[in-house]
């Protein structure tokens, strides 16, 4: 029932009836008990009466109208009443006296007769009772033919009761409907009563309770003075009290619970929010407002012993008063603080969120500033963050927890900028360095010489290469052992470096060879610097451990733009070719290239385009397979697919052409039916690892690449999911714009994605923030120092890991060449590993472990 008092007169009417009926039915049994029995005692009575006034009339001298006199006046007696009196004659008395009318004898009669003893028979609403007229002494005078005992006849009272019965129930029924309205009556009065007092009492509380919106109002809802009237209804009040009380202590507001999952959202660290940190803090901070006010944020992060700014974010505009009161707390907080307390000299800068509108002015009194700290060894970052509220704040427990819960948020938040900030600093530094000499590294050497050549056509200019080859660098590397090597290297390098001009670029291409791009310099020039590092390096030694000193000697080739070659390649390859003739004519020399020389040059080049375009029609590009294992689990899961022409019963490496190739424009065709083989070799053998695929950067440029890859993969049956595209991170840095809409236009179509030599230029973290990359192949020159006392490029390895792993994307070691290297890959949690330990290139695909 929604209604108590409905509740209380339909239990009410309900509760009669039930009473009422067995009222009724009690009183009814016992009624016809009353009845039944008063009905037995009375036809005894009647009988014995009877039997009495007979046997008096005969014992005086009787004659047969005395009897029938008795008995008709029994009979008028019992007229008006529910009983009647039969007398039946025995066969004694009819031998004498002859037969009467009387009733037919049945058998409760003739069972009288036999055994002459009273009886009473009972039916449903009658009681008919048996009395025999034994003959006694006295009888004998007159009943001769009888001996004293003998049944002489039988009295038979009956008594029906029906209507008796009848009545009773009716007087009853009358009785309990005459007084059923006052229970009724009553009910209604009591649940009226009680309606009114708990209504008032619930309908107060009613009121009260809806007007808890916030936890707040929740905590001043009063509840004491509500009473139920019953002692029953105010305990079961009691249990709601208590849960109230309760939910005071655990209850949040829903806007407190919206607020921190939007902060949960800020947990997602995009490139948006490394690149502007600060407009996600004034976001925080607007937030924060929506819940409780706070007036400020301040953050302080010291990263390997360099002080940054302490950032201060307020609200609104402050006032310098305002200003000067924070900063003095700040200056408190950080003192206060065992990991702050030595910095000796910070700055502070001041940023407004919402600047239109003013901050009430603040003082100590009723500033609280919270913090939280954070230390990380690895990288090393130690940072503190604080939120300024009101000091009544600092007394709301639910408040507190959640200023605790944004400040571990910010922590987390700007603690990881910062980190992704020291290991992009360092990354995008050592990406374009040698680690071990500090000059740039290959990657950046040529797309500085493509840059000045394009720059030189366009201004028609010149410039110089010089490119420069250490003599005997293998025998003292052998003899004196890889750190001696090291040092050897880093020698010379600082030697080189010193002659050329501060704009001039400088470059270890690879192991003990070093290139030079001398600015608006032709031949004669980039002569004279190469005549000043033989003198330069006549000057310098190194002591080796046992004593020796070991000097340096280096073979030079220039070539110059455009006097010798338009190209910057083969402007490269010609140098590189006048290295290989100084040192085949006795080293420690510089050679500049003939006009025979440059002649020589190019017919290689042409013979090699020859070469290129018939492996092309004649479709000798083969494909060769270098199998990729699982780290952790040492199993085969992919292959990369490399290029191979065949010449003459010889296989020519990718590194032989690919460069020509790509500058005389046949490279997509060669991609295209490297691909279809590969994909054909997959599809025999059911493949379901998946394939790496070099492409060229030529591919973004044309529209039907995709189309005829995705025709390839329908045809053989392949899932593009398994198809992973590398494009070389130097070949993409001229082409953002284009790799992204064709990184998405692959990504669509199911395929992934791969940037391959990866941290090899200066770009490498962009691609991670721009593009959806689902693998980076770490530039193999950094996974070869991993081994022995090269701590910058292990350092570059472990922060490529620990932000790939960050961000979702897999990582693959290169250049894996021995078991050392490879449990070193392993040490560092990269993901996969590739190289010549692994396995090398084979014209095989085998199946890889499901």
């Amino acid at each position: 029932m929604k209604d108590l008092k409905n509740f209380i007169v339909a239990g009410t009417i309900l509760g009669s009836i039930l009473i009422f009926s067995i009222t009724y039915y009690v009183i009814s049994y016992w009624h016809e008990g009353n009845v039944r029995s008063e009905a037995k005692e009375i036809s005894k009575n009647v009988a014995g009466t009877t039997f009495n006034t007979l046997f008096h009339i005969m014992k005086k001298g009787w004659s047969r109208n005395d009897i029938n006199e008795v008995l008709d006046s029994n009979n008028e007696l019992f007229r008006n009443t529910n009983y009647t009196v039969e007398v039946y004659r025995g066969d004694l008395v009819e031998g004498l006296y002859g037969k009467i009318r009387q009733p037919a004898v049945d058998k409760g009669i003739s069972d009288i007769f036999l055994d002459g003893r009273e009886k009473t028979l009972e039916t449903k609403n009658t009681i008919r009772y048996l009395y025999p007229l034994n003959a006694k002494a006295e009888c004998l005078k007159c009943h001769t033919n009888a001996d004293a005992g003998d049944v002489l006849g039988v009295i038979e009272v009956t008594d029906d009761f029906t209507e008796v019965i009848k009545k009773g129930k009716k007087d009853v029924r009358l009785i309990l409907l005459l007084i059923s309205p006052i229970p009724l009556l009553g009910a209604f009065l009591v649940s009226l009563i009680i309606s009114r007092r708990i209504t008032g009492s619930v309908s107060a509380l009613r009121k009260r309770v809806e007007n808890v919106n916030t936890v707040k109002d929740l905590k001043t809802l009063e509840m004491n003075d509500v009473d139920l009237v019953f002692r029953d209804l105010n305990e079961l009040f009691d249990g709601l009290k208590m849960t109230v009380r309760k939910l005071r202590e655990i209850a949040i507001d829903k806007n407190i619970l919206e607020f921190e999952i939007r902060l949960l959202e800020r947990f997602i660290i995009t490139s948006e929010i490394v690149k502007d940190w600060k407009d996600h803090i004034k976001h925080i901070l607007v937030e924060i407002n929506r819940i409780m006010e706070a007036y400020c944020i301040f953050s302080l992060f010291v990263i390997n012993d360099e002080t940054y700014e302490v950032e201060i974010f307020w609200r609104n505009t402050p006032s310098q008063k305002t200003r000067e009161t924070l900063e003095k707390i700040v200056r408190q907080k950080l003192m206060a603080n065992i990991y702050f307390r030595d910095l000796n000299s910070m700055n502070m800068t001041h940023t407004i969120a919402l600047p239109l509108y003013n901050l009430p002015e603040l003082t100590e009194g009723t500033l609280e500033l919270q913090t939280k700290t954070l230390i990380l060894d690895t990288p090393r970052i130690g940072g503190i963050m604080g939120i300024g509220v009101n000091v009544d704040l600092s007394s709301d427990p639910t408040r507190s927890l959640v200023i605790e819960g944004v400040l571990t948020t910010l922590l987390n938040v700007v603690g990881s900028v910062k980190a992704i900030y020291k290991y992009t600093h360092d990354l995008e530094y050592y990406a374009t360095r040698d680690p071990l000499t500090g000059l740039f590294n290959q990657r950046v050497f040529w797309e500085m010489l493509d840059y000045e050549a394009e720059r030189a056509k366009r201004h028609n200019a010149k410039f110089s290469l010089l490119v420069i080859d250490i003599d005997n660098f293998k025998l003292i590397n052998d003899v004196y052992g890889h750190i001696f090597g090291d040092k050897f290297l880093q020698g010379v390098a600082s030697v080189i470096r010193s002659v050329f001009r501060k704009e001039d670029i400088v470059a270890r291409y690879g192991g003990d060879e070093f290139a030079g791009i001398v600015l608006d310099a032709d031949q004669e020039h980039a002569f004279y610097v190469g005549k000043r590092i033989r003198e330069g390096l006549r000057d310098f030694s190194l002591r080796a451990v046992d004593g020796t000193t070991v000097k340096a000697t280096v073979s030079m080739g220039v070539a110059t733009f455009p006097d010798h070659t338009k190209s910057s390649r083969d402007l490269f390859i010609l140098a590189d070719n006048m290295v290989v003739r100084a040192k085949t004519s006795g080293k420690d020399k510089i050679l500049m290239p003939s006009f025979e020389d440059v002649a020589e040059v190019f017919k290689d080049i042409s013979e090699k385009c020859i070469i290129i375009t018939n492996a092309i029609d004649e479709k000798r590009v083969a494909p060769h397979f270098q199998p990729i294992v699982n780290i952790k689990t040492g199993e085969v899961e992919a292959y990369e697919t490399l290029m191979r022409i065949e010449h003459n019963g010889k296989l020519m490496t990718a590194a032989e052409f690919v460069d020509l190739a790509t500058d005389i424009g046949v490279i997509s065709k060669m991609d295209y039916i490297l691909m279809e083989k590969a994909f054909r070799k997959a599809a025999e053998i059911n493949y379901n690892g998946k394939l790496f695929i070099n492409i060229s950067p030529k591919a973004l440029i044309f529209s039907e690449f995709i189309p005829t890859v995705r025709g390839m993969v329908k045809d053989h049956d392949i899932n593009p999911t398994n198809i992973i595209f590398e494009i070389t991170e130097r070949d993409t840095v001229r082409n953002l714009n284009l790799l992204e809409k064709f990184v998405l236009d692959l990504k669509f179509e199911g395929f992934k994605f791969a940037i391959d030599d990866f941290g090899s230029g200066f770009s490498s973290f962009q691609y991670i923030k721009f593009f959806p990359i689902d693998y980076v192949k770490i530039e193999g020159e950094f996974i070869r120092s991993l081994v022995g006392a090269k701590e910058v490029d292990t350092a570059i390895v472990k922060s490529i890991a620990t932000f790939a792993k960050g961000v979702g994307i897999k990582t693959i070691a290169e250049f894996v060449e021995d078991e050392e290297i490879f449990r070193a890959t392993e040490l560092l949690e990269l993901d996969y590993a590739q190289g010549y330990h692994i396995g090398r290139p084979g014209s095989d695909l085998k199946q890889v472990s499901p």
